[in-house]
């Protein structure tokens, strides 16, 4: 009997171990599967790239190579848990690789899991393999600095003040940029959802287009709700994102792009300007008539000091926003631009402010004096982080990293203040049920110590 029950019990492991063996043939289907993604991947195909490594991790489950790929393709969609599972069933593949590019990836990977120790120590060794110059390519001194900044926050026991917006109004989808006005009872924002004006999709990231979406605070059910009133009106086919409002609600500023349209009413993507009717708040929209701001270029995020709509309509104002016009140079840059008297000046790049990676999201308080945004090429606590400077002595200060207050290790961007309400808006990339997605954020202004709030 006991002879018995060993025979079956090996001849159980047998045909488990069995089954375990893949086939030389599900080996060449995997590789050729891998050359297939990477084909799709650096087309800029990245959602069909991600689908093809699938395939090939279930033809070969134990091949390094296929969940490498996939981990890298999963961190640019933002599936960080999933990619994070794929970096560690690749790390034996990755120890015995002598390309520095794999243990790049890898720890950007970590990175955006907040594990930072293990992040870091990737870091040095891309450094090692991939030598001075291709690691100066690969910006791995300010990734580092970005790990030291990171655990200096820590240690510092620096305390995260941001509590998302309600579920009313984030998603799963990407929402970004709000803004509060008339006493916080109407809220706008921007957000890549189903129900995007024209269904469109984009072909880069395979996410729906820009709409402009407005929500009112509905006292009596202590929440926020969508108001579609006269908002299709304003959404193009295109994407369409609101950037600015004046205080008293009656001028703001938009960025259009209808160039992938039937419509076509734009080269790029172009700053316009809305004035509201006072009877009936109807928007009036046009595009900002000067070849220094719109070009063929992309243009967008503005923003404009606000003193002036509610006191004297001539006075000068300043306006900042992000174009990518010297992408030879740069990604995109910060420029500035002055209206005096209803007429544009010639805009012209921050020099102070920018670098060789990107700006963008500018936020100008009212009075012109400080200036907020991001960048993802300054050291700070990784992706995106928010900056200010101060405006002194006809020039911009050095940005100053606003630290885990309001930084994460991912993106944060569309850093907003509002200082009659006391309060402030930030859109982070977070885990909403399992999917990574740009959420409104609100804090406290008392919660923080800066100085543009003495």
């Amino acid at each position: 009997m006991q002879k018995s029950i060993f025979t079956l019990l090996i001849l159980t492991f047998s045909l488990s171990a069995l089954s375990q063996k893949i086939s030389f043939f599900d080996k060449l289907m995997a590789k050729k599967l891998i050359g297939e993604g990477n084909e799709l991947f650096y087309a800029g195909r990245t959602s069909e790239a991600m689908l093809t490594y699938k395939r090939a991790k279930l033809k070969n489950r134990l091949s390094g190579e296929a969940c490498y790929h996939l981990g890298v393709a999963e961190f640019y969609l933002r599936s960080f848990y999933n990619a994070h599972e794929n970096a560690i069933a690749a790390e034996k593949l990755i120890q015995k690789k002598k390309n520095g590019e794999y243990y790049y990836y890898i720890e950007r990977i970590y990175h955006s899991v907040n594990e930072i120790d293990t992040a870091k120590s990737y870091y040095i060794r891309a450094q090692e393999k991939l030598g001075p110059r291709i690691s100066k390519d690969y910006d791995l001194d300010i990734l580092i600095k970005q790990c030291d900044f990171v655990q200096n926050e820590i240690k510092n026991k620096v305390k995260y003040i941001c509590k998302p917006f309600s579920r009313a109004v984030n998603s799963k989808y990407d929402e970004y940029g709000a803004i509060l006005i008339y006493d916080k009872q109407r809220l706008f924002f921007t957000a890549r959802q189903p129900e995007t004006t024209g269904n469109n999709i984009n072909y880069g990231d395979q996410k729906f287009y820009e709409d402009i979406y407005r929500a009112d605070w509905n006292t009596e059910k202590n929440n926020w709700e969508i108001n579609t009133t006269d908002m299709e009106d304003y959404n193009t086919e295109g994407f369409d994102a609101l950037n600015f409002i004046s205080r008293n609600g009656n001028y703001g500023l938009l960025t259009i792009n209808t160039s992938a349209t039937i419509e076509k009413s734009t080269t790029s993507s172009e700053i316009y300007e809305f004035e509201a009717d006072e009877e009936d708040s109807t928007w009036y929209i046009d595009p900002i008539k000067s070849e220094s701001i719109n070009t063929s270029y992309f243009e967008g995020s503005a923003t404009i000091s606000d003193t002036s709509f509610d006191e004297d309509e001539t006075a000068t104002q300043t306006m900042i926003f992000v174009s990518d016009r010297n992408s030879e140079k740069s990604l995109t840059d910060l420029y500035s631009v002055q209206r005096i008297d209803d007429k544009w000046g010639d805009a012209k790049p921050i020099m102070e402010i920018n670098t060789t990676g990107r700006e963008t999201t500018p936020f100008l308080s009212a009075d012109g004096s400080f200036l907020f945004f991001s960048s993802d090429a300054l050291p700070g606590m990784g992706g995106y982080d928010v900056y200010y400077c101060k405006w002194e002595n006809n020039k911009w200060g050095s940005p100053v990293n606003m630290g885990a207050a309001i930084n994460t290790v991912n993106d944060d961007t569309h850093f907003q203040y509002f200082p009659e309400y006391g309060i402030g808006t930030i859109s982070t990339i977070t885990d909403f049920d399992g999917y990574f997605s740009y959420d409104i954020f609100q804090f406290d202004l008392d919660a923080l110590n800066f100085p543009f709030q003495k």
